[in-house]
């Protein structure tokens, strides 16, 4: 009777350290490889830089071209802006300028 208790007691014990292992093999393949792992995590940060830089970019660009737009608004115009537009545009010169072109 005494063998047989510490034969269940060992076996339970045993079958207790393998689930655990097993448990604990379950989270950490999770914790490094899964949805919100730590492999995910640097490649959604990653990715994020990216779009960053992307904004960034593309922020710059915006500004440039709200600033164009402003210069020919009517109530803030600027005319060198505007004269630059429309000899560009139209190819007009004054009286006095002399067109020269390099080939």
């Amino acid at each position: 009777m005494n063998k047989s208790l510490a034969l269940k007691k060992k076996i339970s014990l045993f079958l207790l350290l393998i689930i655990s292992f097993f448990v604990f093999s379950y989270l950490f393949y999770f914790l490094i490889n899964g949805d919100r792992g730590i492999i995910s995590y640097f490649k959604i940060n990653k990715i994020n830089q990216n779009l960053d830089t992307k904004l960034a970019k593309l922020e710059k660009s915006n500004n440039y071209l709200v600033d164009r737009i402003d210069r020919l608004k009517t109530n803030s115009l600027d005319l060198d802006f505007l004269d630059e537009k429309i000899r560009e545009n139209t190819g007009f010169l004054d009286s006095d300028e002399v067109l020269i072109k390099f080939k």
